[in-house]
């Protein structure tokens, strides 16, 4: 049964479904909200696990929320709601998101299981063009419709009810976060060693993503996660959404991935029983 549970003495609620003794953390990526995984949980095949969501702060609802804005401080709290949760994970983080949860699992490397970067923004930044950057700081104080034809227009393929939803939940992220947030993907965190993640490691992105490229993901991504166990899987026909624009297909993947860590950490207990 899914329920909500806050955080103490802060303004974060994450949302809870399922049982099982590993927790599968989604964080969504810019202006977007923890809805936004709804489609692929419902998806998800398998047991062993239950499913978390919340919103990064600054977005969904948590558009109050005061900075500063920084990778540093969403991982902040992305730990604060594992170390609630307390059990082993699965992190799952698209696009901005994904240097959010590189940073919470090397925190919490011995219970981090694994990693799942969907359309990951490198941790060194998109580094786009100053042209292309402009055009997503003009999404600060836009209108749902203006977010929603841009969104449309590079996601043709994803269903135009959730692109509305989310472009009601963006038009509503204050113009300052959405300058910042951008500004912050863009060039990256400051931090530029390699990561010290060493487990179980998927990185799903779409075939026709014109930002998070085959290249971007094989020269700026993978070669972070020197010791850690790598997949790769392309998504067929999307974009930099895929959980939105496919995403039984990013299920399948997830679901996948998830098996093989529920029986790591049921190996794991049992070594540590014996």
């Amino acid at each position: 049964m899914a329920t909500s549970a806050k955080i103490p003495n802060s303004d974060i609620v994450f949302h809870r479904d399922g049982v099982g003794d590993i927790a599968v953390v989604f964080m969504h990526g810019w202006i977007d909200d923890l809805h936004v995984w709804n489609p692929v949980i419902a998806e998800l095949s398998g047991s062993g696990f239950e499913t978390v969501q919340l919103d990064l702060a600054g977005f969904g609802n948590r558009t109050q929320a005061n900075g500063p804005f920084t990778f540093d401080r969403f991982a902040a709290d992305l730990l604060a709601v594992v170390d609630a949760v307390d059990k082993p994970f699965v992190l799952v983080g698209h696009s901005m998101a994904a240097p959010v949860v590189e940073l919470a699992a090397e925190a919490r490397g011995e219970r981090a299981l694994g990693l799942v970067l969907l359309a990951p923004i490198p941790m060194t930044g998109a580094r786009l063009p100053d042209e292309i950057i402009e055009s997503f700081h003009s999404l600060a104080g836009a209108d749902a419709s203006v977010i929603q034809a841009v969104r449309q227009q590079a996601g043709p393929s994803a269903p135009e009810a959730e692109l509305a939803r989310i472009a009601t939940v963006a038009a509503k992220v204050r113009p300052e976060v959405v300058l910042t947030t951008a500004d912050l993907w863009n060039n990256g965190h400051p931090s530029r060693r390699p990561s010290g993640f060493s487990k179980r490691l998927l990185i799903l992105s779409g075939s026709d993503d014109p930002i998070v490229t085959s290249e971007v993901v094989a020269s700026q991504v993978v070669t972070r996660f020197e010791s850690a166990e790598t997949t790769t899987t392309e998504i067929e026909k999307c974009s930099h959404w895929p959980h939105i624009e496919q995403p039984a297909l990013v299920a399948a993947q997830i679901s996948r991935f998830l098996a093989g860590s529920v029986a790591s950490e049921a190996l794991r207990a049992d070594a540590r029983h014996s």
